[in-house]
Order: structure tokens, then C-alpha cells, then sequence
């Protein structure tokens, strides 16, 4: 949402309970300090940026994640969707804080001491190249019939191992993410499976977990890591706000 074109406007990062809130040490965008601007049960965790502000980069990306990081180890915190600009902290009371208020309280309190973990699992290329070629033997021959011979006497060929392989990679995710998921979904209290970004992607997924359950729910991922090593390597993320978790709104 743009700012109107005024002096400076308010970038919002996230929501924060509003008793005994206190920002982050660190910086928001623009090197500005992040400010708390409370209403009632809640707060605002904001900055000032340019009123014309339209940069929405890498750098204020990393920032607007950087804050939001730095409040969770204090405080549950709902984070705003990136990008979020209010022309004054009037605006900010009138269309988030004020209209919202008691959903806000009720998403802080159920987000208390969970954070998000996000799960991607990405296939060895050449391993799961090689599991292709051994189960299915028309791509097995295929591969053998084109191998060494000129690319333009082999085109049609190529699509068409191309394909095979493409739907080969579709059957197996659909296989592998679900005993994946679910291994960890019994630890979590919520779960957001995402769609494969690339064809190398089995898992894609983030769980909303409890902090007293992390270091079970670290083991597994460990035991799963280790069952799938050298086939699919498991990438770690969190903890972090759980920004697939929840939803916030600003009204017209």
C-alpha cells in the first residue's frame, strides 16, 4: 500500500502485545529507528520512511526481516507483509490498530511461544537422475538411443525424454513430501505446504511449532536428513514469525 506524498510516512513491520512493548535495538529501513506505536492490547512496531517511498529491494527486505527477528526473541510478534507503507501514525490507528484490535489480541495470544520452521527438500540431481533411469526402462532406452548422436537428429526425441523425465520427478514428489510432512506435522500445532518452486523440489513446507518442542522437532529433521542423504538434502529455516501463519488486514 503507497504512501500519500507527505514529508515522511509510516513503514509498519509487524504487531506486538501493547503492554510493556518495546521495539528492537536494532535499525529499521532507512537506518531509521523503529518506533512502538501502541493502541490499547496492541502495538505497531513502525518507522518513518520518505513519503514517496517506492524502494522495496533486497535490502529492505533483509531489514524488514531483521526487525521483525530481533523483536521475537523479547516478544510474540505478527508480522506485516513486506512492503507495507501508512501515510501517519494516525492512518495507522484509524486502518490496522483500531478496526482490528481484538482480532489482534486473539492471534497474539494463540502465536505465544510458536514460531515458524521452514522445510525445503531438494532432490541430487544426479541421484535422482539415476533412480529415474533404473525404474523406468522406456527412459532408460530412450537415453541409450539418442546418446552420442547429433542434437538436430534427435529433437523430437530429446522433448520427449525431457517430458518422460519431468512426469517421472512429479510422480515421485507426490510420494516423497507426504511421509515427510507428516513425520513432522505430528510435532507441530499447524502446517502450510507450499508449492514446488522448481522441478527438483520434493518438500516444501513451513510448521508453526512450539518453542518447548524445537529440540524434537530438530531431531527428526536430523533422522529424516540422514534417511534421505545423498537423494534429497533437506534445507532448514527458522526460527522465524510466523508469517505463514498469520493474516493481517488494513482496512480502506
Amino acid at each position: 500500500m503507497s504512501a500519500t506524498k507527505t514529508d515522511t510516512a509510516k513503514y509498519v513491520y509487524g504487531v506486538i502485545p501493547g503492554s510493556g512493548a518495546s521495539p528492537p535495538p536494532g535499525p529499521g529501513i532507512d537506518d531509521a529507528p523503529v518506533a512502538v506505536i501502541p493502541h490499547g492490547g496492541v502495538a505497531a512496531l513502525a518507522s518513518d520512511v520518505s513519503g514517496d517511498f517506492l524502494e522495496a529491494g533486497r535490502e529492505e527486505l533483509l531489514r524488514h526481516s531483521r526487525v521483525l527477528e530481533e523483536t521475537m526473541e523479547h516478544s510474540v510478534v505478527l508480522p506485516m507483509r513486506f512492503g507495507v507503507v501508512l501515510p501517519d501514525e494516525e492512518t495507522v490507528h484509524q486502518r490496522l490498530l483500531g478496526p482490528y484490535g481484538e482480532e489482534l489480541e486473539a492471534q497474539l495470544e494463540a502465536m505465544k511461544g510458536k514460531v515458524e520452521i521452514t522445510i525445503k527438500g531438494i532432490y541430487d540431481e544426479a541421484a535422482i537422475l539415476r533412480e529415474v533411469i533404473a525404474e523406468d526402462r522406456s527412459i532408460a532406452k530412450l537415453r541409450e538411443a539418442i546418446q552420442g548422436k547429433p542434437e538436430e537428429a534427435t529433437y523430437y526425441q530429446r522433448i520427449e525424454l525431457g517430458e518422460l523425465i519431468a512426469a517421472a520427478l512429479e510422480e515421485k514428489r507426490a510420494a516423497a513430501a507426504p511421509p515427510v510432512i507428516d513425520r513432522l506435522a505430528g510435532l507441530a500445532v499447524d502446517v502450510r505446504v507450499g508449492e514446488p518452486v522448481h522441478e527438483r523440489m520434493a518438500v516444501n513446507a513451513s510448521f508453526l511449532v512450539e518453542r518447548s518442542r524445537l529440540e524434537e522437532f530438530d531431531r527428526v529433521v536430523d533422522q529424516i536428513g540422514a534417511e534421505q542423504a545423498g537423494r534429497i538434502q533437506l534445507k532448514y529455516t527458522g526460527p522465524l514469525p510466523p508469517h505463514s501463519f498469520v493474516e493481517l488486514g488494513i482496512g480502506g
